[in-house]
């Protein structure tokens, strides 16, 4: 009876185990896949294709949106950048599982719940944004005077200014939520102290930085720094599978 029961327990944490190492793994080729797209869109088609059209003026920049391949491109484009934030959801929920059995529970997850809360915002924002574009672009091609283009251009350049509130609600919850969660790593194993203190330092100065310059966004991007930083959160994710999955045998 007594054996039968610790096998029972035994068998019970292994199938427990063997699911937490699928949530971190997943959420980590989640994490990993969102960067991609994310630098793929986000920034190289905005460096190498966005920033060299023959733009001076946001007449001149509707015109192309509201012309093929434009169009498709930017339509496509700000899909693309909502899934990543839906990706990132899986993301967050993984490393919450790999770091809530080991350090602060309530900085893991309150961490886990602002970044959870910061990804639909952005989601929101990005196919908000890229129908208004995709619209106004159509509607100022299809103008039939002068006087009508100029009034949408007013229109799409005031339409826009919603951006920067939204982008500053996702700020106040998307770096909080890093900033907690790499307060959490501190104590963690499989992270240190001076992977934690890096990511502390690297969001505080970017959310300092939002802040100083909202509504406005900031002359100098932190963005490829800080992605760098992500992107080694995610590869050790799955290097602490392994360590999990040797734990198992």
């Amino acid at each position: 009876m007594s054996g039968g029961f610790k096998t029972g327990i035994s068998e019970m944490r292994k199938f427990i185990m063997e699911n937490e190492s699928r949530v971190i793994k997943w959420g980590a080729i989640c994490g990993i896949m969102g960067l991609v797209i994310f630098l793929g869109v986000g920034v190289l088609l905005e460096q190498f294709y966005w920033q060299k059209l023959p733009v001076k003026t946001i007449g001149d920049y509707l015109a192309l949106l509201g012309n093929s391949p434009n169009y498709q491109i930017n339509v496509a484009g700000h899909l693309l950048l909502g899934l990543v934030f839906l990706l990132f959801i899986i993301a967050f929920l993984g490393l919450q599982h790999l770091l809530v059995g080991e350090t602060s529970r309530t900085s893991v997850t309150v961490g886990t719940l602002f970044g959870i809360i910061a990804c639909p915002i952005m989601v929101v924002q990005m196919w908000v944004q890229g129908t208004v574009m995709a619209k106004m672009g159509k509607m100022f091609v299809a103008a039939s005077d002068e006087a009508q283009r100029q009034s949408i251009a007013v229109l799409y350049k005031g339409l826009r200014n919603f951006d920067m509130g939204i982008d500053l609600a996702f700020d106040t919850f998307f770096f909080t939520a890093w900033i907690l969660l790499a307060l959490a790593m501190l104590k963690s194993k499989h992270f240190s102290k001076i992977f934690g203190t890096i990511g502390i330092v690297l969001f505080s100065l970017t959310a300092l930085i939002n802040i100083w310059t909202a509504p406005n966004p900031p002359s100098f991007d932190p963005a490829p720094i800080v992605t760098l930083w992500v992107l080694a959160v995610y590869i050790q994710m799955l290097r602490a599978v392994k360590s999990i999955k040797i734990k198992e045998k």
